[in-house]
C-alpha cells in the first residue's frame, strides 16, 4: 500500500477521503489477490487440489456412465475449469471483468442518471457552510446556556449534528461499502475455486450476493445525496445569508431545524435503501451446474433409465391393428395350455330372496377334516350325579 500518497492535513475532506480510499482499496484487492493466487500460497495449492478432484470426478462419471453425464456436458465442464483457472490466477483479467465492473460501472451509471452532476463536490461546500454556521452560532450563544433552551446554542447544535449526519449517511456509507467490497474481491481466488462443487454452491452464491449489494450501494448513495442536497438548498442559502449579515443575535432558527430534520430523514432513507439492495441481491440464484443434478445419483429418479431413450414416431392406425392381430395369434395357442385342467363350476344367480338353505350355505365353512367331528360335551362324574339326586 506504499503506492498511495498520504492525505494532506489541509486537504478538503470529501474529495481527499474519496481519492485516498479508492487508491487503498484497489491496492488491498490487488495485493490480497496476488497473495492468495501465488504459486506457493496455501490457497493456490488448495485450488490445484480442487481442480484435480474435479477432473477425477468427471473421468469417474464418464467411465462408469453414471449420473446422466454426456460428452457435451464434459465439454462445458472443461470450459468451466478454464474460466475458473483464468479468474483465479490472472489479476489483469479479473480486474477487467470483475473489479472494474463492480467498482466503476455503478459510478458511471450514476453520472448518466444525474446528467454529469457531481453531488460529492457540492457535499464539500455544504459541509463547510454548515460548520461555519455552527461555529458562528456557538460564538453568539450565552455562556453556560444549554442547547435545549433554544437560541444560538440550539442552532449550533442542530447545524453541527445535521452536517455530521449528512456526511456519514452518504460519504460514510459509500466509503464503507468500497472497503468491504475490496475485501471480498481479495478473496476471489479461494471462492472461485469453490464454485466447482455443488456442496459449496451456497457459499459462492452468498459471496456474489454480497458483492452485488455492495457494488450498488455507491449508486444509491449518489442518487440519495443529490436529492438531499436539492431539498437542503433553501436552508443552506438562508444560513449563508445569515453568515454574510453577521446577525445571529436575533436569527431565524427554522433553517437550522430544517437541516437537522432533513438529514435525519435521509439517513433513514439510506438505511432502507441498503436493506432493499440486500433483498434484491438475495434473489440471485446460480444455475445448477454439472456438479449438481446432472452428476448426482441421489437426484436421479428411481427406476429411470440412465440414458435417454430415442424418440420414436407413433404408429399409424393400420400398423397398430396389424400389431394387435399378430399379438392375438401368438396368444391363442398358448391360452388352452395355460388353463387349469378340471371341471368348471357354473354359478347361477337367482332373483328370488334369500332362503334358509342359502343362509345356511352362507355361513362359515368348517375346516377340512372337521365337518363330522363329535362335539365335545362336559364330563360329569357318577358320584356328582348321585349327589345331585
Amino acid at each position: 500500500m506504499a503506492s498511495c500518497a498520504q492525505l494532506p492535513v489541509d486537504a478538503p475532506m470529501v474529495p481527499g477521503l474519496m481519492g485516498s480510499v479508492d487508491c487503498r482499496v484497489h491496492d488491498l484487492a490487488e495485493r490480497g489477490f496476488a497473495a492468495l493466487a501465488g504459486p506457493g500460497s496455501p490457497v493456490g495449492l488448495l485450488l490445484t487440489g480442487l481442480l484435480t478432484l474435479y477432473i477425477v470426478f468427471i473421468g469417474y462419471r464418464l467411465i462408469l456412465g453414471r449420473g446422466g453425464l454426456r460428452v457435451g456436458d464434459a465439454a462445458l465442464s472443461m470450459l468451466k475449469i478454464g474460466l475458473v483457472v483464468a479468474l483465479a490466477s490472472n489479476w489483469g483479467l479479473f480486474q477487467i471483468l470483475v473489479y472494474d465492473t463492480l467498482t466503476k460501472a455503478p459510478t458511471e451509471l450514476g453520472g448518466v442518471l444525474l446528467e454529469g452532476q457531481a453531488p460529492f463536490t457540492r457535499l464539500q461546500d455544504a459541509f463547510d457552510g454548515l460548520q461555519q454556521s455552527a461555529t458562528l452560532m456557538a460564538s453568539r450563544a450565552s455562556v453556560g446556556a444549554a442547547a435545549t433552551q433554544g437560541g444560538p446554542g440550539f442552532g449550533a447544535f442542530a447545524v453541527n449534528t445535521g452536517g455530521m449526519t449528512l456526511v456519514l449517511s452518504t460519504l460514510g456509507v459509500l466509503l464503507a461499502s468500497k472497503v468491504v467490497l475490496a475485501i471480498l474481491l481479495a478473496l476471489a481466488p479461494l471462492v472461485v475455486g469453490l464454485a466447482l462443487f455443488e456442496a459449496t454452491r451456497g457459499l459462492v452464491e452468498g459471496w456474489l450476493k454480497a458483492m452485488i449489494a455492495l457494488a450498488l450501494t455507491p449508486l444509491v448513495a449518489t442518487l440519495t445525496l443529490s436529492l438531499e442536497l436539492a431539498m437542503l438548498a433553501p436552508s443552506l442559502r438562508a444560513l449563508a445569508d445569515a453568515r454574510a449579515a453577521q446577525q445571529f443575535a436575533a436569527f431565524d432558527i427554522n433553517p437550522a431545524v430544517t437541516v437537522l430534520v432533513l438529514t435525519t430523514v435521509f439517513a433513514l432513507v439510506m438505511l432502507l435503501a441498503v436493506i432493499a439492495l440486500g433483498v434484491i441481491a438475495a434473489g440471485l440464484r446460480l444455475p445448477r451446474g454439472l456438479a449438481g443434478a446432472a452428476w448426482s445419483d441421489r437426484n436421479a429418479v428411481p427406476g429411470a433409465p440412465r440414458y435417454a431413450t430415442a424418440q420414436v414416431e407413433p404408429m399409424g392406425r393400420a400398423a397398430a391393428i396389424a400389431a394387435a392381430a399378430v399379438a392375438m395369434d401368438r396368444r391363442e395357442p398358448v391360452a388352452p395350455s395355460s388353463d387349469p385342467i378340471g371341471p368348471r363350476m357354473l354359478t347361477v344367480v337367482s332373483d328370488r330372496g334369500p332362503t334358509a338353505g342359502s343362509a345356511a350355505q352362507a355361513g362359515p365353512i368348517a375346516p377340512l377334516g372337521q365337518s363330522y367331528r363329535r362335539t365335545p360335551a362336559p364330563r360329569r362324574a357318577a358320584s356328582s350325579a348321585r349327589r345331585d339326586l
